[in-house]
């Protein structure tokens, strides 16, 4: 099947725009959420297996691929969404149902693709309807359903030359790993076309696997000539769905929008970086400083300029942010307009607070609005900007926001990064989790 790297192929490229690669995973991730998940679909009562890697797999970075009952597959969904899985929007995938959590405990993404045939081939026109069987053939290893050691083999060396072409060290290793169960008795090898089973372990057991893929083309035209009329519904429908699956997936893959509010030294600028780097979609980060710091005027005709021009670079800087959200990425804001909402001081403060009004809305409210707050003493000695008095009272002037936005959550930013940065992505998928089940 096309499962290893179709999910990524239907995940982070939107609209057609390359984007840099999802967040590395860990050489090891603890599996808390994805043993949850398995467990959820025993208790459910799913007939489900691992289809590659068998145990081991939890322990790998990339998704899972199971192999679940098409009698349960609604139960098997009820499951993702019950432990915040949501659907990625994908078509023209055959029976593939991609499905993306957060582990919360260890900030690692869990990726499941669920599949409920065993098909084969660029629009799986190469269907086996060998899933049945290979489901009453499947093993208990470590508590969890593995597919047999022949079944595995076959499904294997089915996808590596059918789906991929090729056979990466990685799967070569696990095919070797399983060499000794590979027969022509099971329901895999039985599917194929006569002979092609035949050829393809003749071919492995004279040691040739780098040729195994030049196989691929022969087993193809068998396929085909013994079931052209299927193969051929196969390819036109499957050809057809993706050709129109980017504009299918806008809406369902439409980015959201996170603002970072606090005083200096809260540590905002840190918690967007580690945000960009760990988050599974892809990540913008926006400026929507108010008073940037560098912006000491020349002259009072100079500051009348820039106060004018304010409102007019807030909005440009949103609509930048708005076109990355339509591409299907996360922005971050580092501030937000809300900073208006805060006493204004100085001179002809009668005159400022229309104009801070004016600049509290000026932009609509962001999706998730995260208040990081610090004690002043460790934001000073974090900027070195202002005292711990002033920065201490500018806390408090954020934190009474909270009666004004409704939907700020505060996030005790007095911790180490990494606990700070597990707190804010838990809350940002809470959103996307939210978002999909409206």
């Amino acid at each position: 099947m096309s499962g290893d790297d179709t999910a990524g192929s239907t995940t982070t490229a939107v609209a057609g725009h390359p984007e840099p690669p999802r967040p590395a995973q860990p050489a090891t991730v603890p599996h808390g959420l994805a043993r949850a998940v398995l467990a959820g679909l025993d208790e459910a009562g799913v007939r489900w297996c691992l289809l590659r890697g068998g145990p081991e797999a939890l322990l790998a970075p990339g998704d899972l691929d199971l192999l679940v009952a098409p009698a349960d597959l609604a139960r098997a969904v009820a499951v993702m969404a019950a432990h915040d899985l949501i659907r990625l929007a994908s078509h023209g995938r055959g029976s593939h149902r991609f499905f993306l959590g957060l582990d919360g405990a260890s900030s690692s993404w869990v990726e499941l693709d669920l599949v409920t045939e065993l098909a084969y081939g660029r629009h799986f026109e190469v269907r086996t309807n060998a899933a049945d069987q290979c489901l009453d053939r499947r093993a208990r290893q470590d508590d969890v359903w593995v597919l047999a050691p022949g079944d595995e083999f076959w499904a294997l060396l089915l996808h590596c030359v059918l789906d991929k072409g090729s056979i990466t060290d990685h799967h070569l290793g696990r095919l070797r790993q399983l060499a000794d169960h590979a027969t022509l008795d099971g329901p895999l090898a039985r599917a194929l076309p006569d002979r092609t089973a035949r050829m393809l372990l003749a071919y492995w057991r004279a040691g040739r696997p780098a040729a195994l893929p030049a196989v691929r083309r022969q087993l193809l035209a068998a396929w085909w000539w013994a079931r052209p009329a299927s193969a051929a519904r196969r390819l036109v429908g499957s050809a057809a769905l993706r050709t129109i699956e980017r504009p299918l997936q806008a809406w369902n893959r439409r980015g959201a929008g996170v603002a970072l509010i606090g005083p200096d030294g809260s540590g905002k600028s840190t918690l967007a970086r580690g945000i960009e780097s760990a988050f599974y979609f892809p990540v913008r980060r926006v400026y929507m400083g108010l008073w940037p710091s560098n912006e000491t005027p020349r002259s009072t005709a100079e500051q009348g300029v820039r106060i004018l021009l304010r409102p007019f670079t807030v909005w440009r800087r949103y609509l930048t942010a708005m076109r990355h959200r339509a591409l299907g990425r996360l922005v971050v804001f580092d501030r937000y307009v809300y900073d208006a909402l805060l006493p204004p001081r100085g001179p002809l403060i009668w005159l400022k607070r229309p104009y801070f009004q004016l600049l509290s809305r000026l932009c609509p409210a962001p999706d998730v609005v995260l208040l990081l707050d610090v004690p002043g003493a460790v934001m000073h000695r974090r900027s070195g900007e202002y005292d711990p008095a002033h920065l201490e009272a500018e806390r408090e002037q954020y934190r009474r926001l909270r009666r004004r936005i409704p939907h700020l959550k505060r996030v005790d930013a007095d911790r180490a990064p990494e606990l700070v940065l597990a707190d804010a992505l838990g809350r940002i998928w809470r959103h996307y989790v939210e978002r999909t089940a409206r």
